[in-house]
């Protein structure tokens, strides 16, 4: 137990309510040298009582679902997206699912339902604290798709939840990964001029840019369509009639298994990393595609 000496790490308690388990909570986490400061759910609270390098638990209760609590969820995936913070959730499966509608579940460092096993949660904040928790902050997704139509559509589902770009042609997308590096492509599986199977092959055919994820959309909903997609072995195929929420969880799923993986290294952006000073490896795939 810490005894006399200032603890080494801080974590926000969000919570709307004092209780024995936050108490209890405080406890244990001082014993592992980690103050805990309980702050009201509201995002001035949680500034004021950590720095942003901190964890924040938040302990979710009724509270949730009152509308006032909505206004605070958009806050903390703000904080989560925009500034990287990490954040932890308490509560029960309801709860945790009103608020991955909001918050992203990839922006979710871990939820612990009720009651919780503190060993856990403290191995939890340990990682941490000792930069094992690999937060990338808001997603950038390119979409690549001949229906203008369906891009907006997709964007005004998605883009509460991340960095949407969209594009109409696989030559745009070439000339695009030139300069910025996206942390997912959706590419339309059928596509007039270089279609997205082309376009897949190309990317995964070259050293520079076969690392980037790339999830298949497609209209067309026959067994041939999709074996063949499958066959090139994508991240995923998505029918282009998914509903959002379904779209979202299949996003999600995809971002959050990523992210645990141990050779994840987060997306800051920016442009990639190794370019020839003679011609870029897009200019030449370019080259080959007859576009230049």
């Amino acid at each position: 137990m810490v005894r006399g000496n200032k603890p080494r790490h801080k974590v926000a308690i969000v919570t709307a309510k004092d209780s024995f388990f936050v108490n209890g909570l405080k406890s244990k986490l001082l014993e592992s040298g980690i103050e805990g400061v309980v702050a009201a759910p509201s995002i001035q609270a949680i500034d004021n009582a950590v720095n942003r390098q901190d964890p924040i638990i938040y302990f979710m209760g009724d509270e949730i679902f009152k509308r006032s609590s909505e206004e605070f969820l958009e806050g903390l995936r703000t904080m989560c997206l925009d500034y990287r913070r990490m954040l932890i959730l308490i509560g029960d499966d309801a709860e945790y699912q009103q608020a991955i509608g909001t918050i992203p579940k990839s922006a979710i460092v871990e939820w612990f339902s009720r009651p919780v096993d503190i060993d856990n949660l403290l191995a939890t904040l340990q990682k941490c604290y000792s930069g094992k928790v690999k937060v990338s902050g808001k997603k950038h997704i390119l979409i690549v798709d001949d229906d203008t139509t369906f891009m907006r559509m997709m964007h005004e589902g998605l883009k509460d939840y991340y960095r949407i770009n969209m594009l109409t042609s696989g030559k745009q997308a070439m000339l695009y990964l030139k300069d910025t590096r996206p942390d997912l492509i959706l590419l339309d599986y059928e596509m007039p001029e270089n279609n997205g199977v082309e376009v897949y092959n190309m990317l995964k055919d070259n050293s520079e840019y076969r690392d980037i994820p790339i999830i298949f959309l497609t209209g067309i909903q026959n067994k041939e369509s999709v074996i063949n997609a499958i066959d090139l072995n994508p991240e995923d195929y998505i029918l282009k009639s998914v509903d959002r929420k379904q779209l979202v969880e299949r996003l999600e799923d995809f971002f959050k298994k990523q992210s645990q993986r141990p050779d994840y290294v987060p997306n800051m952006g920016g442009s990639p990393s190794s370019m020839s000073p003679e011609m870029s490896e897009i200019d030449k795939l370019l080259a080959e595609m007859n576009m230049k």
